[in-house]
């Protein structure tokens, strides 16, 4: 169940739209952290081009490097960026990188 809440939250981000650019707008910035804060996973963006995403749920490496796919292919109309999970937001315990480009 965990698993399909988290796909259709992410799947839901779909509806971000905007041309492709170097980095990620403000607005649609917002709408990836609001859609990731309804699973239970803080984010932020530290950069235009960085997502910092917080493990909360405790999913595996292997199901964060799943889900940061799904949200580059989603998003792909809204810049380039990269996506860094870790355990807590104070930047320590990196746990995956996914490239978002």
């Amino acid at each position: 169940m965990k698993k399909l809440t988290t796909t259709l939250s992410i799947v839901s981000i779909m509806a971000l739209s905007n041309s492709a650019n170097a980095g990620v707008s403000t607005a649609n910035q917002t709408k990836i952290s609001n859609n990731l804060s309804k699973i239970n996973m803080q984010s932020h963006w530290p950069q235009d081009i960085s997502l910092w995403v917080e493990n909360n749920p405790g999913f595996s490496k292997y199901e964060l490097e799943g889900i940061g796919e799904t949200i580059c292919s989603v998003t792909e109309d809204v810049g380039f960026y990269t996506i860094t999970f870790w355990w807590d937001l104070s930047g320590s315990g990196k746990i995956a990188k996914v490239k978002c480009y």
